[in-house]
Protein backbone atom coordinates (compact mmCIF):
# COMPACT_ATOMS: atom_id res chain seq x y z
CA UNK A 1 0.00 0.00 0.00
CA UNK A 2 1.14 3.53 -0.75
CA UNK A 3 -0.33 5.72 1.96
CA UNK A 4 -0.29 9.50 1.62
CA UNK A 5 1.41 11.37 4.46
CA UNK A 6 -1.16 13.63 6.13
CA UNK A 7 1.26 14.56 8.93
CA UNK A 8 3.96 16.26 6.81
CA UNK A 9 6.62 13.90 8.19
CA UNK A 10 5.79 14.90 11.78
CA UNK A 11 6.35 11.50 13.40
CA UNK A 12 5.28 12.70 16.84
CA UNK A 13 1.85 13.82 15.59
CA UNK A 14 1.50 10.62 13.59
CA UNK A 15 2.07 8.44 16.64
CA UNK A 16 -0.26 10.57 18.79
CA UNK A 17 -3.06 10.16 16.25
CA UNK A 18 -2.32 6.46 15.83
CA UNK A 19 -2.49 5.86 19.59
CA UNK A 20 -6.01 7.32 19.73
CA UNK A 21 -7.45 5.24 16.90
CA UNK A 22 -8.69 2.10 18.65
CA UNK A 23 -11.81 0.00 19.03
CA UNK A 24 -12.82 -0.73 22.65
CA UNK A 25 -15.05 -3.70 23.52
CA UNK A 26 -17.34 -3.67 26.55
CA UNK A 27 -20.29 -5.42 28.17
CA UNK A 28 -23.08 -4.00 30.33
CA UNK A 29 -26.53 -4.69 31.77
CA UNK A 30 -25.26 -7.69 33.76
CA UNK A 31 -23.37 -9.05 30.73
CA UNK A 32 -26.50 -9.20 28.57
CA UNK A 33 -25.53 -6.42 26.14
CA UNK A 34 -22.20 -6.28 24.38
CA UNK A 35 -20.78 -3.29 22.60
CA UNK A 36 -17.86 -1.55 20.98
CA UNK A 37 -16.83 2.05 20.54
CA UNK A 38 -14.24 3.16 18.00
CA UNK A 39 -12.15 6.31 17.74
CA UNK A 40 -11.17 6.59 14.07
CA UNK A 41 -10.24 10.19 13.26
CA UNK A 42 -6.83 9.37 11.78
CA UNK A 43 -8.27 6.48 9.76
CA UNK A 44 -10.94 8.66 8.14
CA UNK A 45 -8.45 11.42 7.33
CA UNK A 46 -5.99 8.98 5.74
CA UNK A 47 -8.83 7.37 3.78
CA UNK A 48 -9.88 10.80 2.54
CA UNK A 49 -6.35 11.72 1.46
CA UNK A 50 -5.69 8.47 -0.41
CA UNK A 51 -9.03 8.45 -2.21
CA UNK A 52 -8.93 12.24 -2.82
CA UNK A 53 -12.45 12.81 -1.49
CA UNK A 54 -14.60 15.86 -1.04
CA UNK A 55 -16.62 16.44 2.16
CA UNK A 56 -19.73 14.56 1.01
CA UNK A 57 -17.76 11.57 -0.26
CA UNK A 58 -15.72 11.59 2.97
CA UNK A 59 -18.91 11.51 5.04
CA UNK A 60 -20.47 8.61 3.11
CA UNK A 61 -17.38 6.40 2.78
CA UNK A 62 -16.15 7.43 6.24
CA UNK A 63 -19.35 6.10 7.79
CA UNK A 64 -18.74 2.85 5.92
CA UNK A 65 -15.22 2.63 7.33
CA UNK A 66 -16.43 3.31 10.87
CA UNK A 67 -19.11 0.63 10.50
CA UNK A 68 -16.43 -1.81 9.27
CA UNK A 69 -14.35 -1.07 12.39
CA UNK A 70 -17.30 -1.90 14.60
CA UNK A 71 -18.14 -5.06 12.65
CA UNK A 72 -14.59 -6.39 13.01
CA UNK A 73 -14.89 -6.08 16.80
CA UNK A 74 -16.93 -9.31 16.68
CA UNK A 75 -14.21 -11.32 14.90
CA UNK A 76 -11.97 -13.80 16.77
CA UNK A 77 -9.58 -15.88 14.61
CA UNK A 78 -6.52 -14.49 12.83
CA UNK A 79 -7.89 -15.05 9.31
CA UNK A 80 -11.39 -13.70 9.99
CA UNK A 81 -12.63 -10.76 7.96
CA UNK A 82 -15.98 -9.15 7.23
CA UNK A 83 -17.18 -7.08 4.30
CA UNK A 84 -20.10 -4.77 3.69
CA UNK A 85 -21.45 -3.92 0.26
CA UNK A 86 -24.08 -1.36 -0.68
CA UNK A 87 -25.58 -1.14 -4.15
CA UNK A 88 -28.14 1.58 -4.75
CA UNK A 89 -29.84 3.61 -7.47
CA UNK A 90 -29.17 7.07 -6.02
CA UNK A 91 -26.16 9.37 -6.58
CA UNK A 92 -24.10 7.46 -3.99
CA UNK A 93 -24.23 4.39 -6.30
CA UNK A 94 -22.85 2.25 -3.48
CA UNK A 95 -19.69 1.28 -1.64
CA UNK A 96 -17.51 -1.66 -0.66
CA UNK A 97 -15.64 -1.85 2.65
CA UNK A 98 -13.79 -4.65 4.36
CA UNK A 99 -12.14 -5.13 7.76
CA UNK A 100 -10.26 -7.95 9.45
CA UNK A 101 -9.57 -9.18 12.96
CA UNK A 102 -6.48 -6.92 13.15
CA UNK A 103 -8.58 -3.77 12.69
CA UNK A 104 -7.33 -3.11 9.17
CA UNK A 105 -9.96 -1.37 7.05
CA UNK A 106 -10.06 -0.65 3.33
CA UNK A 107 -12.72 0.11 0.75
CA UNK A 108 -14.06 2.50 -1.84
CA UNK A 109 -17.11 4.24 -3.22
CA UNK A 110 -18.59 2.94 -6.46
CA UNK A 111 -18.34 6.46 -7.89
CA UNK A 112 -15.43 8.86 -7.48
CA UNK A 113 -17.74 11.88 -7.27
CA UNK A 114 -21.26 11.89 -5.85
CA UNK A 115 -23.11 14.11 -8.32
CA UNK A 116 -25.74 16.19 -6.56
CA UNK A 117 -27.50 19.32 -7.78
CA UNK A 118 -28.12 21.97 -5.13
CA UNK A 119 -26.28 20.14 -2.35
CA UNK A 120 -27.25 22.86 0.11
CA UNK A 121 -30.90 21.83 -0.31
CA UNK A 122 -30.22 18.21 0.69
CA UNK A 123 -31.67 17.74 4.18
CA UNK A 124 -31.19 14.00 4.61
CA UNK A 125 -28.48 11.65 3.33
CA UNK A 126 -31.19 9.05 2.77
CA UNK A 127 -32.23 10.89 -0.39
CA UNK A 128 -28.78 10.17 -1.89
CA UNK A 129 -29.08 6.37 -1.65
CA UNK A 130 -32.35 5.55 -3.35
CA UNK A 131 -33.43 1.91 -3.70
CA UNK A 132 -30.88 -0.81 -3.21
CA UNK A 133 -29.41 -3.56 -1.08
CA UNK A 134 -26.97 -3.93 1.80
CA UNK A 135 -24.96 -7.16 1.95
CA UNK A 136 -22.77 -8.35 4.83
CA UNK A 137 -20.36 -11.23 4.22
CA UNK A 138 -18.30 -12.99 6.89
CA UNK A 139 -15.14 -14.88 5.94
CA UNK A 140 -14.40 -17.00 9.00
CA UNK A 141 -11.29 -19.14 9.49
CA UNK A 142 -13.13 -22.22 10.69
CA UNK A 143 -15.96 -22.06 8.14
CA UNK A 144 -15.37 -23.46 4.65
CA UNK A 145 -17.63 -21.08 2.75
CA UNK A 146 -18.36 -17.36 3.35
CA UNK A 147 -21.59 -16.58 5.17
CA UNK A 148 -23.57 -13.82 3.49
CA UNK A 149 -26.84 -12.03 4.18
CA UNK A 150 -28.68 -9.25 2.39
CA UNK A 151 -31.47 -6.77 3.12
CA UNK A 152 -33.14 -4.05 1.10
CA UNK A 153 -32.20 -0.47 1.95
CA UNK A 154 -35.11 0.90 3.95
CA UNK A 155 -33.60 3.91 5.69
CA UNK A 156 -30.82 5.30 3.47
CA UNK A 157 -28.61 5.32 6.55
CA UNK A 158 -25.70 2.91 7.01
CA UNK A 159 -26.30 2.80 10.78
CA UNK A 160 -30.03 2.12 10.55
CA UNK A 161 -29.80 -0.29 7.63
CA UNK A 162 -27.06 -2.28 9.39
CA UNK A 163 -29.26 -2.51 12.48
CA UNK A 164 -32.09 -3.69 10.24
CA UNK A 165 -29.79 -6.30 8.67
CA UNK A 166 -28.96 -7.83 12.07
CA UNK A 167 -32.61 -7.82 13.11
CA UNK A 168 -33.84 -9.49 9.90
CA UNK A 169 -30.92 -11.75 8.93
CA UNK A 170 -29.65 -12.78 12.36
CA UNK A 171 -32.66 -11.94 14.60
CA UNK A 172 -30.42 -9.96 16.97
CA UNK A 173 -31.43 -6.50 18.27
CA UNK A 174 -28.48 -4.29 17.34
CA UNK A 175 -27.76 -0.58 17.28
CA UNK A 176 -25.13 1.56 15.52
CA UNK A 177 -24.05 5.17 15.76
CA UNK A 178 -21.65 6.52 13.12
CA UNK A 179 -20.31 10.05 13.39
CA UNK A 180 -17.92 12.35 11.52
CA UNK A 181 -17.39 15.94 12.65
CA UNK A 182 -16.18 18.63 10.21
CA UNK A 183 -14.92 22.07 11.20
CA UNK A 184 -15.85 25.26 9.33
CA UNK A 185 -13.13 24.53 6.76
CA UNK A 186 -14.60 21.08 6.03
CA UNK A 187 -11.67 19.31 7.70
CA UNK A 188 -12.41 16.14 9.68
CA UNK A 189 -11.67 16.83 13.34
CA UNK A 190 -13.37 13.83 14.94
CA UNK A 191 -14.73 10.47 13.80
CA UNK A 192 -16.03 7.37 15.53
CA UNK A 193 -18.91 5.04 16.19
CA UNK A 194 -20.72 2.84 18.69
CA UNK A 195 -22.12 -0.67 18.31
CA UNK A 196 -24.53 -2.35 20.75
CA UNK A 197 -25.95 -5.87 20.54
CA UNK A 198 -28.30 -7.81 22.79
CA UNK A 199 -27.06 -11.20 23.97
CA UNK A 200 -29.27 -14.23 24.70
CA UNK A 201 -31.33 -13.64 27.83
CA UNK A 202 -31.22 -9.84 27.61
CA UNK A 203 -34.15 -8.08 29.25
CA UNK A 204 -36.12 -6.33 26.46
CA UNK A 205 -36.68 -3.33 28.75
CA UNK A 206 -32.93 -2.86 29.22
CA UNK A 207 -32.36 -3.23 25.47
CA UNK A 208 -34.89 -0.46 24.84
CA UNK A 209 -33.19 1.61 27.54
CA UNK A 210 -29.81 1.15 25.80
CA UNK A 211 -31.33 2.16 22.45
CA UNK A 212 -32.62 5.39 23.98
CA UNK A 213 -29.23 6.11 25.54
CA UNK A 214 -27.31 5.69 22.28
CA UNK A 215 -29.71 8.06 20.50
CA UNK A 216 -29.08 10.73 23.14
CA UNK A 217 -25.38 10.98 22.19
CA UNK A 218 -25.53 14.07 19.96
CA UNK A 219 -22.26 14.01 18.01
CA UNK A 220 -19.66 11.41 18.86
CA UNK A 221 -17.24 12.91 16.35
CA UNK A 222 -17.52 16.32 18.01
CA UNK A 223 -16.93 14.79 21.44
CA UNK A 224 -13.73 13.20 20.15
CA UNK A 225 -12.70 16.48 18.51
CA UNK A 226 -12.99 18.13 21.92
CA UNK A 227 -10.72 15.51 23.51
CA UNK A 228 -13.30 13.20 25.08
CA UNK A 229 -12.07 9.59 25.40
CA UNK A 230 -14.08 6.55 24.23
CA UNK A 231 -14.13 5.15 27.78
CA UNK A 232 -15.54 8.39 29.18
CA UNK A 233 -18.23 8.54 26.50
CA UNK A 234 -19.48 5.04 27.32
CA UNK A 235 -19.39 5.55 31.09
CA UNK A 236 -21.25 8.86 30.76
CA UNK A 237 -23.87 7.66 28.29
CA UNK A 238 -24.59 4.22 29.76
CA UNK A 239 -23.81 4.71 33.44
CA UNK A 240 -27.16 3.19 34.52
CA UNK A 241 -26.24 -0.07 32.75
CA UNK A 242 -22.84 -0.38 34.47
CA UNK A 243 -20.56 -0.81 31.43
CA UNK A 244 -17.34 -2.80 31.88
CA UNK A 245 -14.51 -2.63 29.34
CA UNK A 246 -12.93 -5.88 28.17
CA UNK A 247 -10.11 -5.06 25.75
CA UNK A 248 -9.09 -2.87 22.84
CA UNK A 249 -7.02 -2.99 19.69
CA UNK A 250 -5.86 -0.62 16.98
CA UNK A 251 -7.82 0.29 13.86
CA UNK A 252 -6.15 1.60 10.73
CA UNK A 253 -6.75 2.43 7.10
CA UNK A 254 -4.61 -0.33 5.63
CA UNK A 255 -4.51 -2.44 2.49
CA UNK A 256 -2.25 -5.40 1.79
CA UNK A 257 -1.75 -4.53 -1.87
CA UNK A 258 1.87 -4.16 -3.05
CA UNK A 259 3.95 -3.74 -6.17
CA UNK A 260 4.91 -7.42 -5.96
CA UNK A 261 1.23 -8.41 -6.10
CA UNK A 262 0.67 -6.12 -9.07
CA UNK A 263 3.70 -7.67 -10.79
CA UNK A 264 2.15 -11.12 -10.38
CA UNK A 265 -1.04 -9.79 -11.96
CA UNK A 266 0.93 -8.50 -14.97
CA UNK A 267 2.84 -11.78 -15.29
CA UNK A 268 -0.43 -13.70 -15.45
CA UNK A 269 -1.78 -11.64 -18.35
CA UNK A 270 -2.02 -13.40 -21.72
CA UNK A 271 1.22 -13.20 -23.76
CA UNK A 272 -0.59 -11.27 -26.49
CA UNK A 273 -1.67 -8.56 -24.03
CA UNK A 274 1.81 -8.25 -22.54
CA UNK A 275 3.39 -7.86 -25.98
CA UNK A 276 0.85 -5.19 -26.89
CA UNK A 277 1.60 -3.25 -23.69
CA UNK A 278 5.37 -3.44 -24.28
CA UNK A 279 4.97 -2.27 -27.87
CA UNK A 280 2.37 0.47 -27.43
CA UNK A 281 2.56 1.58 -23.80
CA UNK A 282 1.83 4.28 -22.72
CA UNK A 283 4.60 4.36 -20.13
CA UNK A 284 4.73 4.15 -17.27
CA UNK A 285 1.91 1.62 -17.08
CA UNK A 286 -0.14 2.36 -13.98
CA UNK A 287 -2.07 -0.21 -11.96
CA UNK A 288 -4.43 1.16 -9.32
CA UNK A 289 -5.77 -0.72 -6.29
CA UNK A 290 -9.43 0.23 -6.02
CA UNK A 291 -9.52 -0.66 -2.31
CA UNK A 292 -7.06 2.08 -1.27
CA UNK A 293 -6.35 4.04 -4.47
CA UNK A 294 -2.61 3.23 -4.39
CA UNK A 295 -0.99 3.53 -7.82
CA UNK A 296 1.89 1.28 -8.88
CA UNK A 297 3.95 2.31 -11.91
CA UNK A 298 5.84 0.03 -14.29
CA UNK A 299 8.36 1.28 -16.82
CA UNK A 300 9.01 -0.19 -20.27
CA UNK A 301 12.04 -2.04 -18.88
CA UNK A 302 9.91 -3.43 -16.04
CA UNK A 303 7.42 -4.84 -18.52
CA UNK A 304 10.12 -6.36 -20.68
CA UNK A 305 11.44 -8.25 -17.66
CA UNK A 306 7.93 -9.35 -16.66
CA UNK A 307 7.16 -10.38 -20.20
CA UNK A 308 9.95 -12.95 -20.34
Amino acid sequence: MIKKDIFNKNVKEQFKASAKDRVFRFIMADKTIRGAIVHSTRMVNEMRANHVLGPLETLILGQGYIAACLLCSTLKDKNDRISMNIQCSGPVKGLDVESNVFGEVRGCLKTRKIKVNNLEKIKYLSSLYGAGFLTVTKHLENVLTPCSGQVALEHGSIAEDLANYYLISEQIPTGFKLSIFFDDNEAVKGAGGIFLQALPGADPKRVIEAEKMIKQIDSLGELFAKGQTPEAVIHDAFSDLNPHFLNSNRVEFFCRCSKDRMERYLKNLPVKDKKDMIKNGPFPVELRCHHCNSVYKFSEDDLKVLGK
